[in-house]
């Protein structure tokens, strides 16, 4: 029996106000929005009491080590509840749930309570196989208006899930709030609340390009947490590219001493380990990707021999976009360099899965090229032919360390049949939504990355310069209603919808640093966060933004209360009246 059955039947004998169990019609202002939930009507505000304590039930952990990850997780959980300062959004602030400031109802501890812990920390469960996360991050959470509040859940990683939506139902009435009087208070509006939550899909992800511009250890970090507010669970960094190689690797330091902006824009194999750390605590699974055969020109610069093309003009004959310059993918040395520097950058990280790229080679810069034509010659080969032995002996450095590869949709689509990608392969389909059909066809799981729904990047215009500037190739700007708007599975047909893994919005970094990042990543990759955390809509229609616009401030307003510096989504006056700022109000 679903929650909302026994709601149906039981809760009324025990939460004595009325209850909202539509999603359409429920206050509720998560993102993303939880499975199934009922709320009180607003008639019955629970505070915060002074003491408030979050404890993890010993007594369900079958004998095994509490998990560190999850205990500072609880830890965490009550400083940011201890600081918080958002205000509920309304043109009376929320005075309205509170007579006189004052609270009737205080909840003094929250238990989290683990039906079938196995030893397994947060960080273990986020680099499980995709396939078993969204089971590892289910979990049920109570909060009644009398006694402890609760989160019911099968390990660590349901756990830390349960305590982001519990910490995003709260608010603070400040003294100063119209009828609001004496001092500053937490409390949940619309207690009393049962939740029961599993995620769609279990790869959520946001990719960002660290070579175009360089952003520091601390920038990742603060993108990670905010990406745990919302529960995304897999950050794609596409580490290096033709423009930098900030990555140094023990066994090719010189890649970075010379390929790097700069002796400081670099990333250590320690800095690495940190950012993955940090992230697996939080959920986060940190998908490495080294992008080849191009995108790679900045190797040269260590590497000579094994680049074709370098910094050949006019770029646009021989590279999607400057500087040009590919590894000469037909060069058994070149494959055994690729497939040592790939083995190198596998132990770095702690998932499964690893990305080799494979977008945008450019034919022409291989067919000028003397060293891959006289191979291509010596072996009988095509350059696709080519390309095919290079992924197999590049894939298989992977393979061996039990890492499965991640590819862009060129590498199944574009080189003809490639018995290299095995049908475990992931592909991100990135070019056009429609792509992912042809690649589906072909038994491939896949991740929608689609740029005409989730590239950040898309609206700042073109970077190379022309006289009275030009378009952005991809534009317009992907708004976040566009980005909600998806479904996951049109054109699936039901036998397939279990190679739909998930989704991924994307910040290439031409026209991006730290000074715009989180105004042009946050809120929308939000709205992508709840479109594979939610699925689609439930009655076979695209999600409403209609009806999730208040959720959508909410979410904005409570990342700039962590210091994020999102952008508005509409005017404040809006924000506290949405339904008056719709289309049709």
């Amino acid at each position: 029996m679903i929650i909302t059955d026994i709601a149906r039947y039981l809760l009324p004998a025990f939460f004595p106000t009325s209850l909202v169990l539509s999603a359409d019609s429920s206050p509720l202002n998560l993102v993303p929005l939880p499975l199934r939930h009922f709320t009180g009507d607003g008639s019955t505000p629970l505070c915060l009491s002074s003491t408030f304590t979050i404890s993890l039930d010993t007594a369900s952990l079958d004998g095994h080590e509490p998990p560190d990850d999850l205990l500072r997780g609880l830890k965490r959980t009550e400083q940011n509840l201890a600081k918080i300062g958002m205000t509920y959004l309304s043109p009376d602030h929320g005075a309205k749930f509170l007579y006189a400031g004052k609270c009737d109802r205080y909840l003094d501890s929250l238990i989290v309570h683990l039906t079938n812990y196995d030893g397994s920390t947060i960080f273990d469960q986020s680099v499980s196989p995709v396939e078993t996360r969204p089971d590892h991050e289910a979990y049920n959470l109570s909060i009644p208006l009398h006694g402890a509040a609760k989160i019911t859940t099968g390990g660590a990683l349901g756990a830390f899930r349960g305590l982001t939506t519990f910490e995003g139902l709260w608010y603070t009435l400040e003294p100063s709030s119209r009828r609001g009087k004496g001092e500053k208070v937490a409390y949940a509006p619309h207690a009393p609340y049962e939740i029961e939550d599993k995620p769609a899909f279990g790869w959520r992800a946001v990719l960002l390009d660290t070579s175009r511009n360089y952003f520091s250890i601390q920038s990742i970090l603060k993108i990670l947490d905010t990406m745990s507010l919302v529960k995304l669970n897999v950050f794609h960094w596409h580490v290096t590219d033709s423009n930098s190689w900030p990555l140094v690797l023990k066994g090719f330091p010189e890649l970075a001493s010379e390929g790097a902006y700069s002796p400081e824009e670099v990333y250590t194999e320690e800095d690495v380990k940190e950012i993955v750390k940090y992230a697996g605590e939080r959920g986060i699974d940190v998908l490495l990707e080294i992008d080849t055969p191009g995108h790679t020109a900045a190797i040269a610069l260590s590497h000579p021999d094994h680049i074709a093309c370098f910094e050949s003009t006019p770029y646009k004959q021989f590279a999607h976009q400057p500087p040009a310059g590919q590894l000469r993918f037909a060069d058994q040395a070149t494959t055994t360099f690729t497939e040592a520097v790939l083995a190198d950058v596998a132990g770095l990280a702690k998932s499964r899965y690893m990305s080799t790229g494979g977008d945008e080679i450019n034919m022409n810069c291989m067919s000028e090229d003397g060293p891959t034509t006289a191979a291509l010659a010596a072996n009988g080969w095509t350059l696709d032919d080519a390309l095919d032995v290079f992924t197999n002996e590049t894939h298989a450095a992977l393979r061996d360390k039990g890492i499965t590869p991640v590819v862009w949709q060129e590498m199944v689509l574009d080189h003809g049949a490639m018995p290299s990608l095995t049908n475990d392969t992931i592909v991100d389909i990135w070019v056009n939504s429609k792509d992912a059909r042809r690649v589906l066809d072909q038994g491939y799981r896949i991740v929608h990355a689609s740029a005409d729904y989730f590239y950040l990047d898309c609206g700042q215009s073109g970077w190379i310069t022309e006289e009275g500037g030009g378009p952005g190739w991809c534009d317009p700007l992907k708004t976040w209603a566009r980005m909600y708007s998806f479904d996951p599975f049109k054109d699936v047909r039901d036998e397939e919808r279990h190679l739909i893994l998930g989704g991924q919005t994307s910040l290439w970094a031409e026209q991006t640093d730290e000074n715009n990042l989180e105004p042009t990543m946050w809120p929308r990759a939000a709205a992508a966060a709840e479109v594979f955390w939610s699925g689609p809509g439930s009655d076979g229609k695209p999600r409403s933004a209609a009806k999730a616009i208040a959720r959508m401030h909410d979410i904005r307003y409570r990342m700039v209360d962590r210091g994020v510096r999102a952008s508005p989504l509409q005017p404040h006056w809006c924000a506290l009246r949405p339904e008056a700022c719709t289309m049709g109000a």
